[in-house]
């Protein structure tokens, strides 16, 4: 079970990073409508509101519709897990549900811009955090990629962070439960750009707010 666990947040943490990559696509005519971002005099900062959560980001930041990337998120499961049954199926069938924001920063180069994803999981919150960044640590630090990680306490909550920088591409994701959820937010941008901004993604997580679960 523990395995099965692991393997499903480390393709979850995989798919995070990809999809931040994908190329903006066009909104469809009628996109669901997305409530706008709350002014704050804090750090120059807007509060955005996603499923379930609150972050501040800087006002550039813009929400897109999840759906739009679908298809080729999908495709990239396939291709990773090689089938589209069984454990691809649960997959493809809860991620639409599991993302909480997503979206890009539109102060940032067009070619490149910096993008947010925030997943919630509700079963892979079982597993305690130490056993899933260890689990993540052997998979993602493959060959010639080396993944750090740090210990933060970020808005009174303990995060774990794992953060990638080489050549072309960089992320910074944080890891955390909170109301019976595991949130992973991950932030893909250049190196020369995380250098520069990984304290105010520092900011946008330590940020965050959980709305209370009622089920």
């Amino acid at each position: 079970m523990k395995k099965k666990l692991i393997v499903t947040l480390s393709v979850i943490m995989m798919l995070a990073v990809v999809s931040c990559n994908i190329p903006l696509q066009k909104k469809a005519a009628t996109p669901t409508p997305t409530p706008a971002p709350t002014a704050t005099p804090d750090m120059n900062m807007q509060l955005y509101y996603g499923e379930g959560m609150q972050i501040m980001l800087p006002p550039t930041y813009i929400a897109e519709d999840i759906t739009t990337a679908l298809p080729s998120i999908i495709e990239i499961i396939t291709n990773l897990v090689g089938s589209t049954e069984g454990f691809a199926a649960d997959l493809i069938n809860d991620l639409e549900g599991n993302v909480a924001w997503y979206g890009y920063d539109g102060g940032t180069p067009a070619v490149y811009p910096t993008r947010l994803t925030v997943i919630k999981n509700k079963s892979l919150s079982a597993l305690p955090v130490s056993v899933i960044t260890f689990g993540l640590e052997q998979i993602l630090n493959r060959g010639e990629t080396q993944i750090n990680r740090d210990s933060l306490t970020l808005g009174g909550r303990n995060v774990i962070r794992f953060t990638y920088s080489k050549e072309a591409i960089a992320w910074s994701a944080y890891i955390f439960k909170e109301e019976g959820r595991l949130w992973i937010s991950v932030f893909t941008t250049t190196p020369a750009n995380m250098a520069a901004s990984l304290g105010d993604y520092d900011t946008s997580v330590a940020s965050m707010l959980i709305d209370p679960v009622t089920e």
